[in-house]
């Protein structure tokens, strides 16, 4: 039975790596910053001290880095957690699980915004992030790959484009633009129209289960060399737009049509986005298995009784 450590593992995307983990019975560690229950160790990757207690702990084999400051804009914030943490992290690895195999959570937000006939993107491409969010992502790409070639660690670090699901946090597009329709359906006086506003911007929206499936895939099949650090897309290679999005909810919720609305700047300042996946199914055989209308259809349904409870 395989000992695997998740770290961050109640967040959006840990939730679902914890249960494809355990669909597999695997021996799953769970970490959160500040456990509620003796079903989580404690792990800050600002201290690395408890980053250390939870490798002795849980003496694992496996390793996948879930953690994250994905709704900060804050620049020493994100720099501390991703920057700082990944050497805590790391350091911890090298004195108490160093030939674990580990999967660090990067973001296609570090390719920035590149010249659209290089969509969809591969990981051979120069990155340069358009936003302080991929900034601090590439930075802790490239410090992995630094300290596994000074370290001889075996990492492998994942660029997830545009993840959808159930347990989609309010902060995205998806899952803000859910908790707006639900509003209007509660509220007899509410117009039957909604805006929407960058909908022709283009995202590649990738269900957290095949995220989950695509992590686990990599631990089981990936080389993972002592001193390096390879980079993975999990991506669909598909471009949809904000207003098929919002077009879809609309249909969900009832019958609510959106409508066009102006242009603003986006979180990532990225018009247009799809990633390649060709590397990873050349690696593992993997390939997106939940279209992008599934993912809103659970996420919805997922929402009803999130909001209920």
């Amino acid at each position: 039975m395989t000992r695997v450590l998740v770290i961050a593992a109640s967040s959006f995307i840990g939730r679902h790596v914890c249960d494809s983990l355990t669909r597999r019975k695997m021996q799953v560690y769970r970490t959160r910053r500040s456990p509620n229950d003796d079903s989580y160790l404690a792990c800050d990757l600002t201290d690395i001290d408890s980053i250390a207690a939870a490798l002795n702990i849980s003496q694992p084999e496996w390793i996948i880095q879930c953690g994250a400051a994905t709704s900060s804009r804050d620049l020493r914030e994100l720099y501390q957690t991703h920057v700082f943490g990944t050497a805590n992290f790391l350091e911890a690895i090298e004195q108490h699980a160093p030939t674990a195999r580990v999967l660090l959570m990067g973001s296609a937000a570090e390719y920035g915004s590149l010249p659209l006939e290089w969509l969809p993107l591969t990981e051979d491409r120069l990155p340069r992030p358009s936003s302080v969010f991929g900034s601090s992502k590439l930075a802790q790409s490239e410090l992995a790959q630094a300290m596994a070639a000074e370290k001889k660690l075996r990492l492998v670090s994942i660029r997830p484009f545009n993840v959808i699901g159930p347990g989609l946090p309010e902060i995205y597009f998806a899952a803000s633009l859910s908790k707006r329709l639900r509003a209007m359906l509660s509220d007899p006086t509410s117009p039957r129209e909604f805006e929407v506003t960058n909908a022709n911007a283009t995202r590649d929206f990738v269900d957290a289960r095949d995220v989950a499936e695509a992590c686990v895939a990599l631990l089981e099949r990936a080389r993972f060399e002592p001193g390096t650090c390879d980079i993975f897309n999990i991506a669909t290679s598909r471009e949809t737009t904000l207003l098929e999005m919002a077009t879809r909810l609309g249909e969900l919720a009832g019958s609510l049509q959106p409508r066009v609305g102006g242009e603003h700047q986006s979180r990532g300042g990225i018009s247009r986005s799809a990633g390649s996946f060709e590397k990873l199914q050349r690696t593992t055989g993997w390939q997106p298995q939940i279209h992008w209308s599934a993912s809103l259809n659970d996420l919805w349904n997922e929402f009803a009784s999130r909001n209920d409870r």
